[in-house]
């Protein structure tokens, strides 16, 4: 339990701003994801993702596959591709659909009683302004810094333990579209994780996003409850590799 203490500055520090920036009543976001074995080092990586939409930003939803090579327990390389239905406006406008290939290094330390994933993830995205607009290239950056600090004894994470989650991911924009903003959306989240079986866990975190408006000067702003639900295999389970 001490080690929740540890985690309690960087809390304040991702709750302040979140709470200075509003961002109006919470909204659901829902997110299962696996990782299964294929061959060797080499696994297959699939994502389905829900988010409601809120005051200010629309709702989204998306599907992402990949292949995952993990070169060693705590290093991995993964590329794949995602396709995504964007709401335009904050409440039942227009859906647009998104492509995104991505490449992405991840760096974990996968023991220790406070565990760290470094999450570099390059994206080249095909976006639709409106309906009846062609698609235009928009690639980015995401770095994430996540932490894991399990409450059981001696820093582990058996089966039926819990553990407390802390993660922030700066998104940066590329080229011609990148609008006013070089960093074009934050999101800091905070929450409790529980792993109950030998392959899966379960995790409940309060999110606050923060993105740009671009030539409107400002930022727009979301609170989410998130929950989420991860399957691995056991040669493979990483808390932190998210």
């Amino acid at each position: 339990m001490k080690h929740l203490f540890r985690l309690l500055p960087l809390a304040l520090l991702f709750g302040t701003p979140a709470l200075a920036q509003g961002g109006g009543a919470p909204v659901g976001w829902l997110k299962l994801s696996a990782d299964l074995p294929l061959r060797g080092r080499w696994t297959l990586y699939s994502e389905v993702e829900s988010r409601q939409s809120s005051a200010q930003l629309g709702a989204q939803q998306l599907g992402r596959l990949g292949l995952r090579l993990h070169v060693a327990p705590s290093f991995s390389l993964s590329t794949g591709y995602v396709l995504a239905a964007n709401e335009l406006g904050p409440a039942d406008g227009p859906r647009v659909p998104e492509h995104r290939f991505y490449q992405e290094v991840i760096l974990a330390d996968v023991k220790g009683p406070v565990r760290a994933s470094h999450r570099l993830r390059a994206e080249e995205r095909w976006l639709r302004p409106l309906p009846e607009a062609a698609f235009r290239f928009a690639p980015r950056l995401r770095y994430q810094l996540r932490l894991v600090v399990p409450l059981h004894s001696g820093g582990l994470l058996p089966v039926g333990s819990a553990y407390v989650v802390v993660a922030d991911e700066l998104f940066a924009s590329l080229g011609k579209q990148a609008g006013r903003s070089f960093l074009e959306e934050n999101r800091a989240s905070a929450g409790l994780g529980y792993r109950f079986s030998p392959l899966a866990t379960i995790e409940l975190a309060y999110l606050h996003q923060t993105q740009s408006a671009g030539n409107l000067g400002f930022a727009l702003a979301r609170n989410a409850v998130q929950l989420s639900v991860a399957v691995a295999a056991p040669s493979h389970l990483s808390l932190v590799r998210r």
